[in-house]
């Protein structure tokens, strides 16, 4: 559910010293780009002389929760202030159902190594996240618009996106030579090129991307299903990760959940088996108890 923040209520809570700063920090077009995570806003602040850090605000059932990098005390700083007068400048939808990633905790191995970083220097961890991405295209991505260097896509990014999908699908059963091995690559080859798209700033012509690919998926799986007893698990695999980026997107744009709903009705019914979304259950946290189980119903009949 979208709601509303009050700016004035937010800065007579953070104090005229705090809001001066976050003041600054918007006249120097910090940050330089609003995202959607966790439910929330984040955004990485840069000032003069200081340290990037990265601010996350949100609004859950207990009121406006915070994050930021710096040392800062309390819940409002200046970085996150000026995110949020960012995202409210920017028209940013807030939803009710933030959860920050530490609220929702982190794993045991993750945080060890968290704190194992923190003891490196800034240079290393730079030079190793560095190398890593430059074998990796989805962290090659995420680091790019985390830190600004791309935005959302263009109108032309997505009809590339939207072409090659297509071709990726059209050319695993094209010809008379093509075998089950080549729906399986392509299958896989779409989910890459999804993973790495959705690393990019949330917007719903990205969302109807991935659903597009959705489909494409749905309509050659349908081979691999027939072949179930030498590819049991993989058409599963392959529209687990597509609808896991489908419902991530979601979770971030918060649609209108009766549009949604219809868009999946279309979407499962359409398929000659079964289609990688028909997972309601998934979707309960924006589509709501009672969508859930209409699209339950649709699954049944089927």
């Amino acid at each position: 559910m979208a709601i509303r923040i009050d700016m004035e209520a937010l800065r007579s809570e953070a104090g005229p010293a705090v809001c001066a700063e976050a003041d600054a920090l918007l006249a120097a077009g910090q940050p330089e780009v609003v995202l959607s995570a966790d439910g929330g806003a984040s955004g990485v602040v840069r000032a003069d002389g200081q340290p990037p850090c990265e601010a996350w605000a949100g609004v859950t059932a207990d009121g406006f929760t915070t994050e930021c990098d710096c040392p800062a005390v309390g819940e409002w700083c200046a970085h996150v202030v000026a995110l949020v007068a960012a995202a409210l400048r920017d028209g940013f939808e807030w939803s009710s159902t933030a959860a920050s990633s530490s609220a929702v905790g982190q794993e045991t191995k993750v945080a060890r190594l968290m704190e194992i970083v923190g003891e490196l220097p800034a240079q290393r961890v730079a030079l190793l996240l560095a190398e890593h991405a430059a074998t990796d295209r989805v962290l090659e991505t995420r680091l790019l618009t985390y830190a600004g260097k791309l935005g959302p896509l263009t109108d032309a990014e997505l009809a590339d996106a939207r072409r090659m999908i297509a071709d990726l699908a059209s050319q695993a059963t094209s010809g008379d030579r093509w075998d089950l091995h080549d729906v399986e690559k392509a299958g896989r080859a779409i989910v890459e090129e999804v993973q790495v798209l959705v690393q990019r700033p949330a917007t719903e012509g990205l969302l109807e991307v991935v659903e597009q690919a959705a489909r494409a998926w749905d309509s050659i799986a349908v081979h691999l299903w027939d072949a179930w007893e030498t590819y049991e698990e993989e058409p599963a695999e392959i529209g687990g990760a597509l609808r896991d980026a489908h419902v991530h997107l979601c979770e971030q744009l918060q649609p209108d959940p009766d549009e949604l709903a219809a868009r999946l009705a279309e979407i499962i019914k359409a398929a000659e088996v079964d289609s990688c979304l028909d997972e309601p259950h998934d979707y309960l946290p924006v589509l709501g108890r009672q969508r859930v189980k209409a699209l339950q119903q649709i699954h049944r009949a089927g």
